[in-house]
C-alpha cells in the first residue's frame, strides 16, 4: 500500500506545483494554453503515433473496449440530461460535460501509472482506448457542436476538419506506419517521439494545476460535485454492470484496463473545447479540479484491488 502511495506521490506533486505556481502568478492562463497547445499539436501527437505504430492489435480485448464504449455513451447520454434538463445549461454546454464524464484523463495521468504498475496486456487495453477515444468520441462530439452551434455545416469542410486534427491526423500517420510495417525502433524517428511522448505528462499535469489555481473560488456546487461523482463513482459502476451482462464479466479483473481508466479523472480536451465553441468553461475546470484531485483516491483504491 505504501509503495503504492509513493508511486502517485509524483503526479500529485507535479499538478500542485503547477497550482502553487499559478497562485504565486509566476504562471498564468495564457503560459497554460501555450503548454496546452504545445501538447496538443506536439506531444499527444508523437504519442498516439508511437503507439500506433508499435501496437499490437491482435491484444486487443474486444469486450474491455466495448464495455467501456457502452459505458461512455450511455453515462454521456446521462450527463446531457442531468445537465440540460435539470441544471438548465446551453445545449452546447452540456454536450461538453457530456464528454468529460465520457473522456477520462487517461494521456497525462493514467497512462503513465499504469506503466508503472501493470504489464503488457493492461497497457495495450488502456491504449486501445485512448485510441478509440480519439477516433470515435471526440468526432462525434465535434459533430454535435458544429451542428448546435453552426447554422450551416459544409460536410467536406467537417470532415477536413476533423482529419487534420492533430490526434486523428496522428492516427492516420501510425497506421500508415504500421499496415505498411515500416519499422522505426531504435531509430532516430523512434527517439524524436519517445522524448516528446516523455513529456505527455509532466507538462499536462503541470498545466492542469496552473489552469485550476485560477479557478477556486466556489468549486464545491451541485453541477461539479454531480459531474465528479457521475465520472468517479457510477462510471465504474455502470462498466461492471455492461460487462457483467453482456460478457459476464462484471469484476474489475476481469477488464482490468477498462476499468482502471473508468476510475481517472474527467478529460481534460473539454477545456479546449469551451475555447472553441464560446462555452464558459468556469464550472468545467471546477469539476475537472475537484475530480483530479479526488481521483488520486480512486486510482489508488483500483491500484491495491488489481494487484493484491
Amino acid at each position: 500500500m505504501y509503495s503504492i502511495f509513493l508511486g502517485i506521490t509524483p503526479f500529485i506533486f507535479i499538478t500542485l506545483f503547477g497550482f502553487v505556481f499559478g497562485k504565486l502568478k509566476i504562471f498564468d492562463l495564457g503560459h497554460a494554453k501555450v503548454l496546452n497547445l504545445f501538447l496538443f499539436y506536439v506531444a499527444v501527437p508523437a504519442l498516439i503515433i508511437k503507439f500506433v505504430a508499435q501496437s499490437e492489435i491482435g491484444q486487443v480485448d474486444i469486450k474491455q473496449i466495448v464495455s467501456y464504449f457502452l459505458m461512455q455513451g450511455s453515462l454521456g447520454f446521462l450527463t446531457f440530461l442531468l445537465t440540460s434538463k435539470f441544471f438548465k445549461r446551453p445545449i452546447p454546454e452540456s454536450i461538453i460535460w457530456s464528454l468529460m464524464v465520457a473522456l477520462s484523463n487517461h494521456v497525462t495521468l493514467l497512462l503513465p501509472i499504469t506503466k508503472i504498475y501493470f504489464g503488457t496486456e493492461v497497457i495495450t487495453q488502456v491504449t486501445s482506448i485512448i485510441l478509440m477515444d480519439g477516433v470515435i468520441l471526440l468526432s462525434v462530439i465535434a459533430f454535435f457542436l458544429e451542428l448546435t452551434t453552426k447554422k450551416n455545416i459544409r460536410l467536406t469542410a467537417f470532415i477536413k476538419n476533423i482529419v487534420l486534427n492533430p490526434m486523428i491526423f496522428s492516427i492516420l500517420i501510425g497506421l500508415l506506419l504500421f499496415v505498411f510495417k515500416i519499422n522505426i525502433d531504435d531509430t532516430p524517428i523512434d527517439y524524436v517521439l519517445s522524448v516528446l511522448a516523455a513529456c505527455v505528462s509532466p507538462i499536462g499535469l503541470f498545466a492542469i494545476g496552473i489552469t485550476l489555481s485560477f479557478y477556486t473560488h466556489k468549486v464545491i456546487n451541485k453541477l461539479t460535485t454531480s459531474i465528479s461523482i457521475l465520472k468517479l463513482v457510477v462510471s465504474p459502476i455502470i462498466l461492471l454492470i455492461i460487462g457483467f451482462i453482456i460478457f459476464d464479466a462484471g469484476q474489475p479483473e476481469k477488464i482490468p484496463g477498462a476499468f482502471f481508466v473508468s476510475v481517472a479523472p474527467c478529460g481534460h480536451t473539454a477545456v479546449v473545447l469551451c475555447s472553441a465553441y464560446n462555452v464558459s468553461p468556469e464550472n468545467i475546470i471546477k469539476a475537472l479540479f475537484i475530480s483530479t484531485f479526488a481521483s488520486f483516491a480512486t486510482i489508488f483504491f483500483a491500484i491495491q484491488y488489481l494487484t493484491t
